[in-house]
């Protein structure tokens, strides 16, 4: 009984070996293949459906695939580049569909498929028991889909099925199996902890669009305050104006009351004299008299108090146009200072313009260096030519050589041995400079409708950003916010562009040092002369002429003739 627990438990090792290590390796391959690890990094950037939902983790990762290779990357990572990258056909029911691939779904698709969900399979696998059928029944289908990829991917047949069919029965110590089953156990809580952070981060991204549907409405009510605000301010300053114009009106008559006043004092006074002159002609007369000046002199002093009463009015309505003159000056120097920012505004648009211009001027100078390599690729293609013409003066060189110790049939043989030798070998380094040249193109074209795509991109997002911003005249914090992010956009579209003309130019020189290798290979192989090895000539001067009588035997002498004097 403990026997077989302890198999069950060697088991699920096997399983997680399997889970950790060959089937990564399985989707490594597949991606050394399809993607270079040199256009990863652009490629990723370039899919902002893909980039925008990678972790930190993941991103360091992809970053050190130009220098580590694939071989640091597991499942899932793999198929979530594999999927968003369209590196193979999509499964025959899609991507991620909720019932498993159908026995009769073989598609290359539907494999990658079955990898990721096997992997989750054994990963949150509950019983840690697996029995010898179980065990089977799994690497079958390892073994089915291995099969399958090495023949999509154009391996060596059984690189990755033998790998299989020894981790299904080999020996397995102790220390092994303890590494899997602690690493599975790993895995499953990290996987959990992932689950976990997910809720949450769903449940925070569902609390700020709840937040952001809260703001909007302040927005809105803000933005209707404001409007009010604005249209009192517009009907205050109409009821001042109007205010203004009847005080002006009130002060003309008031001066002209106060005159009219003056007129009748002076008039009363002259009555006044008439009086006291007519006082001693009647005593009644005189205090009647008296009695009306007391009477006058009282409505004179009510007169004068409510002419003072009016200039203070007056000064107090005075004192409330000066405030309003202020309160027009500041709503002047705020209308000063929102036009100074909009046309600081507008020069930070006018340069955003220059750097496109200046994008464009970049793309242009990658267009002529297109056109250089272009030229580069036709000297090296004329090199050849006169190659040829040195291999043929070469040829002639060679059928100079002495070789006195061999028969006329000998040295026929090793000439036509020679010759296919070199002629396979030249035909070899073609095949390479034209793949060479092929890819180079292809990937040129790539990054230019790249640029292209990403340039047209970003002028359309400055412009939409420069219309807000001209649209949001009068809402000073919405042009603040939106100018903070037209140069942060700016900003990181200048480092993008930075990096993607720094990868290019990688790119040229790692081509340029491949050509040249090229050149120089197939230029030692057209200058290489044909030349009697020491231990051919021994074998020709012994006394068993018998070996060279046997065609196969003279055709092996003259392989390691060939490998002796060209190298391996």
């Amino acid at each position: 009984m403990a026997t077989a627990v302890k198999s069950s438990f060697t088991n699920y090792a096997r399983l997680g070996c399997a889970a950790q290590s060959e089937l990564p390796n399985v989707l490594q391959k597949l991606l050394t293949i399809k993607e270079p690890p040199h256009l990863l990094s652009m490629h990723v950037n370039a899919n902002k459906s893909l980039s925008r939902y990678l972790r930190a983790h993941e991103w360091k990762q992809i970053t050190g695939v130009q220098l580590n290779g694939y071989r640091n990357l597991d499942i899932s990572l793999c198929y979530k580049l594999i999927r968003n990258l369209n590196l193979v056909p999509p499964p025959t029911q899609g991507w991620d569909f909720p019932a498993d691939p159908t026995p009769l779904e073989l598609t290359v698709g539907d494999d990658i498929e079955r990898i990721r969900r096997k992997r989750n399979e054994v990963l949150h696998r509950g019983n840690t028991l697996v029995t010898d059928q179980e065990l089977t029944d799994y690497f079958t289908i390892f073994k089915s889909i291995s099969g399958r990829l090495e023949i999509y991917l154009g391996t060596a047949k059984n690189e990755f099925v033998s790998t299989f069919e020894h981790l299904e029965s080999c020996c397995m110590d102790i220390e092994t199996e303890k590494m899997y089953l602690e690493n599975l156990e790993i895995l499953m809580k990290n996987e959990n902890t992932f689950k976990e952070q997910i809720s949450l981060v769903k449940n925070t991204v569902q609390m700020i669009e709840e937040q952001e549907q809260d703001l909007k409405i302040t927005l809105n009510e803000h933005k209707v305050s404001i409007q009010s605000l604005d249209n009192d301010i517009k009907n205050t300053a109409s009821k001042f104006k109007s205010g203004t114009e009847t005080l002006e009106k009130v002060t003309e008559q008031h001066q002209q009351n106060i005159k009219t006043l003056e007129q009748s004092t002076c008039s009363q006074i002259l009555r006044i004299k008439a009086l006291e002159d007519a006082t001693e002609k009647s005593d009644y007369k005189t205090e009647n008299l008296n009695a009306k000046t007391d009477d006058h002199e009282v409505k004179i002093e009510n007169l004068e108090v409510s002419v003072d009463e009016h200039e203070i009015k007056i000064e107090n309505l005075e004192d409330t146009t000066d405030e309003h003159q202020n309160m027009i000056g500041t709503l002047e120097d705020l209308t000063d200072q929102h036009q100074g920012k909009i046309g600081t505004l507008e020069e930070q648009t006018n340069q955003h313009r220059d750097q496109i211009v200046e994008l464009e001027e970049h793309t242009t100078v990658h267009t002529e260096q297109i056109g250089t390599l272009k030229e580069i690729t036709d000297t090296s293609h004329e090199n050849i030519k006169t190659l040829n013409k040195r291999t043929d003066v070469h040829q002639d060189k060679i059928e100079t050589l002495e070789m006195d110790n061999l028969t006329q049939e000998e040295k026929e043989q090793y000439k036509i041995n020679q010759e296919y030798h070199k002629k396979k070998k030249m035909e070899s380094i073609y095949t390479a400079i034209d793949l060479a040249q092929e890819q180079y193109k292809n990937e040129l074209a790539l990054f230019q409708q790249t640029t292209t795509e990403k340039a047209t991109s970003n002028a359309n997002r400055i412009d939409a950003l420069a219309d807000q911003i001209d649209a949001a005249i009068g809402d000073m914090n919405l042009i603040e916010s939106l100018s903070a992010e037209l140069n942060a956009f700016v900003e990181n579209m200048t480092r993008e562009t930075q990096d993607a003309s720094n990868m290019a130019l990688q790119r040229s020189q790692q081509h340029q040092t491949r050509m040249s290798n090229l050149s120089r290979e197939l230029r030692e192989t057209m200058l290489d002369q044909p030349v009697l090895s020491d231990d051919y000539i021994a074998l020709k001067t012994t006394d068993s002429p018998k070996v060279f009588q046997n065609q196969t035997g003279l055709n092996a002498v003259l392989m390691g003739i060939v490998f002796i004097s060209t190298g391996p």
